[in-house]
């Protein structure tokens, strides 16, 4: 009998290796082995997102959330590929389904604020991104996502502030960088510049 624990811990690995065809390959077999493993679903879902096919992925998370219809980590990724489609209601209604049913998972806030940032409703974000932090105020994603919300209405100071905040966290996070490089004028003397 195929050892599950450890096939997925492989598909989990060769997914963080971008090796997406081989995650899907793999995931499908995986799947009429053992139809009873959501995270099966959730993995080869998100390998199909990645090589962008995302009606084969909305498929995949519709036919998981069937067999397990409060699964967040489902909805989550399901809502993010009406989004990728452009379907932003129901994207909007799933985000906001999750944080009614589980109002401690991050991830909602950070995906439904991004929604709305990218449509231009950056007050929303910004208050999402604040609900966000709430729950944990040490993710590097969460500041960052903040530091462009503001740069989208043009407040450029506290856009870099919390660009900042994202690199105190995690010094290798380059879009932070970017960001800060967008929003400043340089000088020889910029304490940013040097520490680039």
């Amino acid at each position: 009998m195929t050892n599950i624990a450890d096939n997925i811990k492989i598909l989990i690995n060769l997914f963080n290796g971008a090796k997406f065809d081989t995650v899907i390959t793999k995931s499908k077999k995986l799947i009429r082995e053992f139809p009873e493993y959501l995270i099966l679903f959730n993995i080869l879902g998100s390998a199909y997102q990645n090589t962008g096919k995302l009606n084969l992925a909305k498929e995949v998370f519709k036919k998981a959330l069937k067999l397990d219809p409060n699964n967040i980590s489902v909805m989550n990724n399901l809502g993010n590929v009406y989004k990728n489609m452009g379907d932003i209601d129901l994207a909007k209604t799933l985000f906001q389904k999750i944080i009614q049913k589980q109002p401690n998972y991050i991830n909602a806030y950070i995906n439904l604020g991004n929604l709305e940032r990218d449509n231009n409703d950056f007050m929303t974000a910004i208050g999402l991104y604040k609900e966000a932090l709430k729950i944990n105020d040490k993710n590097p994603i969460i500041f960052y996502s903040l530091a462009l919300a503001y740069q989208g209405i043009g407040e450029f100071n506290s856009a870099i502030e919390h660009a900042h905040k994202t690199l105190n966290l995690d010094p290798t996070f380059t879009q932070a960088d970017l960001l800060i490089s967008q929003s400043v004028r340089y000088k020889d003397e910029n304490e940013h510049y040097k520490d680039m």
